[in-house]
Parts: structure tokens; C-alpha cells; sequence
């Protein structure tokens, strides 16, 4: 079982990485966009038809894609006023509530936006602006990441219960070992 829940540990981190993936590639492609809407304003007096919508629908894959990753990482802006200054124990108790109440409600919030994502497909709903543009490949980055970060918070709630080990020192070894290999790549 052990082998079993590390390979699809590593599976999970391996799809949050190119999910970021595909999120720096979403922002690359408004740059693109971005940067093309404004040379053809300037030097064509021409807008690009759809821009706006194309943009503002990627910013969908820029949000949800990497919270989970940023969840692993223990990357989200923290206010720890009161916790850095709790016993372990204590830290303990109060991750392991926020976590079982995350996973509900992020379990929550990937179904009921699975099921809008799925209407909006039946429905062929549209952006209308200066051309028509389905939205339902947008809407489907939202049950994608929040799935995911679900999942992330299921394992970490896993992680803490079995181990006890919170999940910024998780995050903090990780990040030592992934140091440590660079430091060992960069030698050889």
C-alpha cells in the first residue's frame, strides 16, 4: 500500500506541475494577444476581433491551474499572527480542522462547477462582443484546479494524520531536497 500511495502521490505532483504548465502557457498567450491587440491599434488603427473576450476567458487557466501546486508548496499569502505562536499540538489540531473543512468545501465548489460547466457546454453559452465566443473551455479550468486542490488538501490532511507532519514543513523539505538536487546537478 505504501508503493501504491507514493506513486500516486508523485502522479498528483506531476499533474499539478504541468497544469502550471499549461497556466504559463495561458499567460504567455495573452501577452501574445495583448501585444498584437496594441500594434494593431497603433499602427493599424484596428482592433483584433475577440481579443478582450480571449483574455479575460484565459484568466480562468492563470487563477485555478496552480493553486494546488501553490497549496504544495506552501505558497498562498498566510496571516499566521496567532499560529507560528501555538504548540505543535495545537497547530496541529487547528491545520487539520482547515483542512477537512477546505476539502469540503473545494469538493463542494469542483462539483457544483463541474455541473455549470456542463450546462454551458449543452448550452453552447457564448461571450458575445465582437465575435462569438463559446466559454465552456474556460469554465472547465474551475472543476479542474479546485478538484485538484481538493485532492492536494485531502493529502495533506492524510499526511498530518498519519505523520503529523504539517503542511509548510512538508513544503519545507521538499523545497530542501529540490535544493540539494540542483546543488548535487550542478556539481557534476
Amino acid at each position: 500500500m505504501n508503493n501504491f500511495a507514493a506513486v500516486v502521490i508523485q502522479l498528483q505532483d506531476r499533474l499539478e506541475e504541468w497544469l502550471c504548465y499549461v497556466s504559463a502557457f495561458a499567460v504567455a498567450v495573452m501577452m501574445l494577444i495583448t501585444t498584437v491587440e496594441v500594434i494593431g491599434r497603433s499602427v493599424f488603427y484596428e482592433s483584433v476581433p475577440g481579443s478582450y473576450e480571449y483574455v479575460s476567458l484565459l484568466f480562468v487557466y492563470l487563477i485555478y491551474l496552480g493553486l494546488a501546486y501553490s497549496q504544495r508548496r506552501d505558497a498562498h499569502i498566510t496571516i499566521s499572527l496567532v499560529y507560528d505562536y501555538l504548540p505543535r499540538k495545537a497547530r496541529q489540531i487547528v491545520q487539520g480542522v482547515f483542512l477537512l473543512i477546505a476539502i469540503v468545501f473545494f469538493a463542494v465548489l469542483t462539483v457544483t462547477s463541474a455541473d455549470s460547466t456542463w450546462s454551458n457546454y449543452v448550452l453552447g453559452d457564448t461571450v458575445l462582443g465582437t465575435i462569438e465566443i463559446k466559454t465552456w473551455w474556460a469554465r472547465a479550468g474551475v472543476p479542474v484546479g479546485c478538484g485538484l486542490l481538493a485532492l492536494r488538501f485531502l493529502t495533506q490532511f492524510l499526511r498530518l494524520a498519519t505523520t503529523g507532519e504539517l503542511y509548510e514543513e512538508e513544503a519545507a523539505r521538499q523545497t530542501a531536497a529540490r535544493a540539494l538536487s540542483e546543488q548535487v546537478e550542478d556539481a557534476s
